[in-house]
């Protein structure tokens, strides 16, 4: 019997989310009607990521603590149409604008919230 108790309780201790687990689920997002754009953004392990030449829409996922400074950064790379650059925090919006025109550019950063 205890052994059954035990072996309970180490399953519902696995099984539950960390109670001490305060990362933030960050998902970088660029959509528009530009047709390619050049993109900067802070990467999630502690540096700069660029890529270039970049098709819509596009996003990234990653963790990050709280208080963790995000950075996201596009230039379209058309004579028309629009950008918009959105960060999430756990889902919600963190940040976002939108720019529209030629060779435009749109960024948003911040330090994320607990």
């Amino acid at each position: 019997m205890k052994l059954l108790l035990f072996a309970l309780s180490l399953f519902l201790i696995l099984s539950c989310s960390n109670p001490f687990d305060t990362s933030i689920d960050v998902k970088y997002e660029i959509a528009g009607s530009a047709e390619r754009v050049n993109i900067t953004y802070e990467n999630g392990d502690g540096g700069i990521s660029q890529l270039g030449n970049v098709a819509l829409p596009w996003s990234h996922t990653f963790s990050a603590e709280p208080n963790e400074y995000v950075y996201l950064y596009a230039q379209s790379m058309s004579e028309s149409g629009s950008i918009t650059v959105t960060i999430y925090s756990n889902g919600d919006v963190f940040k976002r604008a939108t720019s529209e025109g030629e060779y435009v550019i749109a960024s948003v950063s911040g330090n994320l919230d607990e």
